[in-house]
């Protein structure tokens, strides 16, 4: 009698890089520089998070996720990336590290960053380090965005470089870099002269108003009733004595210069100091005492 043994022979396969996408990606949405009062731009560093939430591989092998982060709309390159609003852009940049030494990048530039779970996965909250940079001028007022989508991460093993891994997955989600720019203005004004008169005729005079915004800054600019407290009777005084006067917006001197709607003068900046001309005129009046009359208008600007 013949008798055969079956010896059983177990094969195994240990799957490298067999699965499809397995961590979860939290990206918060915007990375948000805040608002900036007038120009030039200060540095300002801000952060956000992408938190990574990976499974358990079920084996003795480790997991490695390679994120890397684009250029973002309005960019120039990684290295130059950009903020934009209409026809203008604002620098920027994002980092690995809070010390923002390290550029974030892409995989082929080695600039990614690269995290590395154990067998039993978990979560690994991950920063993106922002920085505007000091000292840019000629901005306009408004909304400066990047958007950055396409954010590429790399799924694979410890073993594997990032650039080696083939499991590439673009998230859905994206991160948007953003900073507001509000107005801000400052006014410095000349004295107004009308000079020395034997007898009270008519005289005109005028001055400048100095006047700088941040560039697309809408203002205006009222100028108030003085020490009498009523734009349509200005006086200047010396004691008890008043002489008329009054102050206007044009050349022809019909458009009483005030501070109630209607009677102010409104502009919009264009990042340099403009000069707007107050035009003045003492009417014909009857006589007065010698000496130096005065009064002291308060020019405000509102933007």
């Amino acid at each position: 009698m013949t008798v055969k043994r079956v010896l059983p022979l177990m094969l195994l396969l240990v799957g490298i890089k067999c699965w499809g996408q397995a961590c979860n990606y939290t990206v918060a949405p915007i990375l948000d520089f805040g608002a900036m009062v007038g120009l030039p731009t200060t540095q300002i560093d801000v952060s956000a998070n992408i938190t990574v939430q990976c499974p358990a591989l079920g084996s003795l092998l480790l997991r490695r996720v390679c994120i890397s982060l684009p250029i973002g709309s309005g960019g120039i390159s990684l290295s130059d990336r950009r903020m934009i609003s209409g026809g203008y852009d604002l620098q920027y940049q994002l980092f690995r590290n809070a010390a923002r030494t390290q550029v974030w990048g892409d995989v082929p530039g080695g600039q990614q960053l690269t995290l590395d779970f154990t067998v039993l996965g978990g979560t690994q909250v991950t920063t993106v380090y922002g920085r505007i940079f000091a000292g840019q001028t000629g901005k306009p007022v408004g909304l400066y965005q990047s958007v950055l989508n396409g954010i590429e991460v790399r799924e694979g093993l410890t073993l594997e470089s990032c650039s080696s891994i083939s499991s590439v997955y673009i998230l859905p989600d994206s991160m948007t870099s953003q900073l507001q720019i509000e107005p801000n203005c400052t006014i410095s004004a000349s004295p107004l002269d009308f000079g020395s008169v034997t007898s009270i005729g008519q005289t005109d005079a005028s001055s400048n108003l100095s006047v700088t915004c941040t560039l697309n800054g809408a203002y205006s600019i009222s100028l108030d009733g003085g020490n009498n407290g009523d734009m349509n009777n200005r006086k200047m005084q010396l004691g008890a004595d008043t002489i008329d006067y009054q102050l206007y917006q044009d050349a022809a001197r019909t458009q009483i210069w005030g501070d109630t709607a209607g009677s102010t003068v409104s502009s919009t900046g264009n990042g340099n100091t403009q000069s707007l001309t107050v035009y003045g005129r003492v009417p014909i009046q009857g006589a007065k005492p010698t000496g130096t009359y005065q009064d002291t208008i308060t020019a405000t600007v509102t933007y």
